[in-house]
């Protein structure tokens, strides 16, 4: 048994000394131990079978690896961040361990995102902010605002505290709409003035009345959210979605995904019942809109639709481009292919509260290499 498994084998028992972690990250940072890295890896989370199997959360935060291994596939295609089932602190764990040991230790001969003078400024996740639209049209910037009513519109109060807007419309007056509209990099979350609660993704808007004295309650959506809708029977709840779909909702909680630069809309149904276009959906279904307007009803991953509220990526034989368009919205970043968009396919989940400089530190381990230039991650050969 060499040096390097022996080491990796006792980090994964708990008997590893400080002393020899530190002699195992620097064995971990060499270049050429790259295809033993991703031996062990396979052998500590896949069965003789090729399956992945259970590991616990114990042994799951000793893990020195990035939750990540590169497999050829027939027609050259990868399946890149093999999933370890645990949770999520167990994979912030592994992260944090990786990030002390591997990404300290790596030479500076191989470099994963370069510059030409000074290092990059760390590039950090999504945090809460939003920039929010009044019916008069002033803009106001909700990252900078002390907590409290920060707007009266006709009879509603809007309060901003802990990260979140509310609406409070006890006394009766004149309604307007108001857009709340996160930039890339940012998430927020919504109270509207029916209680129900809304959580927007990156680089999304919503457009609500302040007060719901129609007949239904109807709100716009760009972009992505997840809602939690309070039932109001006599006020059915309406989702108009890039002017192209309604979602019709009775009580319920559902995430809705149409983002424009894609050709895809997807809703997904957690609980209650939605209508897609005239066609009901049951818990777990998944109504799929393409670019012609045709409807698909399937059965969905909601592990996997839910990722980004659970904060994770989680990739499903993804293909890199759609991998990049998650990076820019959560990052706030253009990427840029130098050449060729490679053939590669994703699979498994990544915490998004690593930083962006770590992402690429990750995908590097699966041939997917790239440099930072200011907010642009350029994908090389």
């Amino acid at each position: 048994m060499s040096r390097l498994d022996e080491l990796f084998h006792k980090l994964l028992a708990g008997a590893c000394t400080p002393a020899e972690k530190q002699e195992l990250y620097a064995l971990l940072a060499k270049p050429e131990h790259d295809a033993d890295l991703q031996r062990l890896l396979d052998e500590a989370i896949l069965s003789t079978t090729g399956d992945e199997k259970p590991v616990a959360d114990e042994r799951a935060g000793a893990i020195l690896s990035i939750i990540l291994e590169a497999q050829a596939k027939p027609a050259r295609r990868k399946t890149i961040l093999r999933t370890v089932a645990i949770t999520a602190a167990a994979a912030a764990a592994v992260a944090a361990l990786v990030w002390t040991g591997v990404q300290q230790m790596r030479p500076a001969q191989q470099p994963l995102v370069k510059t030409e003078e000074t290092p990059p400024q760390e590039i950090l996740p999504a945090s809460s902010g939003a920039l929010l639209t009044l019916g008069n049209g002033q803009t106001v910037p909700l990252d900078s605002l002390g907590q409290g009513v920060i707007a009266q519109q006709g009879g509603t109060s809007v309060k901003l505290g802990n990260g979140s807007l509310a609406y409070d419309d006890a006394q009766p007056g004149e309604s307007t709409f108001n857009t709340l509209s996160t930039p890339r990099g940012r998430v927020f979350h919504v109270t509207l003035p029916d209680g129900s609660g809304v959580w927007l993704n990156a680089a999304s808007s919503l457009r609500y009345p302040t007060s719901f004295d129609a007949a239904e309650r109807t709100v716009e959506l760009k972009g992505e959210a997840y809602f939690d809708i309070r039932p109001m029977a006599a006020k059915p709840f309406k989702v108009k979605v890039n002017g192209r779909t309604e979602v019709l909702v009775l009580g319920t909680r559902f995430n809705v995904s149409a983002y424009g630069n894609d050709p895809l809309i997807a809703a997904t149904l957690l609980q209650g019942k939605v209508a897609v276009d005239q066609r009901v959906l049951q818990p777990g279904e998944q109504a799929r809109i393409t670019g012609e307007n045709a409807i698909k009803i399937v059965k969905a991953d909601t592990s996997q639709v839910m990722a980004w509220r659970n904060g994770m990526f989680n990739f499903d034989n993804a293909d890199i481009r759609e991998v990049m368009k998650q990076l820019e919205r959560w990052y706030d970043i253009d990427v840029i292919y130098e050449t060729d968009i490679p053939p590669l396919r994703f699979g498994g989940k990544m915490e998004r509260s690593l930083s962006l400089q770590q992402i690429t530190r990750i995908l590097a381990i699966s041939d997917v290499h790239c440099r930072l230039e200011g907010r642009k991650l350029i994908i090389t050969p």
